[in-house]
């Protein structure tokens, strides 16, 4: 019994304690810094673009008037050895004829012949219309490459986008789902290659789609709803390549974009961490906690205004003053404290944020350390994500400095 009072009372004194901590859940809006400097006077870019691909339109047309010449040679001759059974057919029915009416002529009765069968005229070929690839401006309209903190200009950093040409290699129909239905596949590849320079120099470059891959055509029921889709499609003078182009556009655009502002970009971004603030706990005041929570409040929001954070650093800095006076009373030992080791561990997650934000990632590390080792399991754990941020965000920071 007496051990479980004690225990009671352990349980009771940790839910007391944590209803007198308020976490205040906040949202910090700021301004990536980048990977790679560029002298901030530079604040535009272009995009040329590089057409590649017309040598491809220009082989695709040789090949399909190829096959237009071929399919035309190999039905004429299909049309003349039709000709010729029809004559022959034609002929021996005649002969036939004139047989029976001499026979007729004679006083012979014979049944007449009845009419031969013709044979049916060949069937008209069908080709795919040539693959051929489309400018960037009949496909994507009026999408393009952006980077953040960056606009449209004639200068500045510049962008070669080369597309080499969409190449369809094979287009193969087999049934499948346990032959419910008919799917056609082309296998193909459009190698795009995308150069991000400045005066020369070379910043990023990546190649997009050069590899061989999958592209559904049609998918329908059989293989006879696929020839009348064909049908369809050549009747209507329908690009069937379209889709696909505009959608390994739209790839290679968004990736290089999302890249971009994470190379030399200032993309604007949001984070979510508290602030920890003591209610109550005994007889103490803790109005000094809430006059820092006021300024890092205050702080915080003003993060994005700038890229050098100047405003919110105002702030913070006033925040962090009250918070390393409060952890000057610090007395991890005693438990019934003022600042005892649980309110001191969260008075650190704060300061680790703080000083996170004012980009002192020295005295973030230390005040992240002291968290960790003396604060609550949240607090431990939300110093454990700050610490994982700090090698990116450092990395970043020492690149915007230099």
């Amino acid at each position: 019994m007496k051990y479980l009072i004690l225990i009671i009372g352990i349980i009771f004194s940790n839910y007391f304690f944590a209803q007198n901590i308020k976490d205040n859940k906040i949202s910090i809006n700021y301004i990536q810094l980048p990977k790679q400097k560029i002298d901030q006077s530079i604040s535009t870019f272009f995009c040329l673009y590089i057409d590649s691909y017309l040598n491809k339109n220009n082989q695709q047309l040789s090949i399909y008037q190829f096959k237009v010449d071929s399919a035309e040679a190999q039905q004429q001759i299909k049309v003349k050895n039709w000709r010729d059974i029809k004559n022959t057919i034609k002929r021996n029915h005649l002969d036939s004829l004139s047989a029976w009416k001499q026979n007729i002529s004679k006083g012979i009765t014979k049944v007449k012949p009845t009419e031969p069968v013709s044979p049916e005229y060949p069937e008209t070929y069908f080709l795919f219309p040539p693959v051929l690839s489309k400018s960037y401006n009949e496909i994507m309209n009026n999408k393009s490459v952006s980077i953040a903190g960056f606009s449209k200009g004639d200068i500045g950093v510049k962008i070669e986008v080369d597309n080499l040409g969409l190449d369809v290699f094979s287009i193969k129909g087999k049934y499948t789902n346990q032959g419910k239905s008919y799917v056609v596949t082309a296998r193909y590849k459009m190698p795009i290659t995308i150069k991000t320079s400045l005066n020369g120099q070379l910043l990023h470059q990546k190649q997009y789609h050069n590899k061989i891959a999958n592209h559904v055509i049609f998918n329908g029921k059989t293989e006879y709803d696929y020839e009348i889709w064909k049908m369809n499609t050549l009747e209507k003078n329908k690009d069937i390549w379209t889709g696909l182009q505009r959608k390994l556009w739209n790839t290679a655009i968004n990736d290089v974009s999302s890249l971009l502002n994470s190379e030399i970009g200032y993309p604007k971004k949001t984070e979510n961490t508290e602030i920890y603030m003591v209610k109550k706990f005994q007889d103490y005041s803790y109005e000094k906690l809430l006059s820092a929570l006021n300024y890092a409040e205050s702080g915080y929001s003003e993060i994005g205004f700038d890229r050098n954070k100047s405003r919110a650093k105002v702030n913070l800095k006033k925040a962090i003053n009250i918070w390393e006076q409060e952890m000057e009373e610090s007395d991890i030992e005693n438990k019934k404290s003022r600042i005892n080791a649980k309110i001191s561990g969260l008075i650190s997650a704060n300061l680790a944020d703080a000083y996170f934000w004012m980009e002192n990632f020295e005295k973030s590390n230390f005040y992240i350390n002291k968290a960790i080792n003396q604060g609550t399991l949240k607090a431990k754990n939300h110093c454990k994500k700050l610490k994982r941020d700090i090698p990116e965000f450092k990395k970043r920071y020492n690149v915007f400095i230099q």
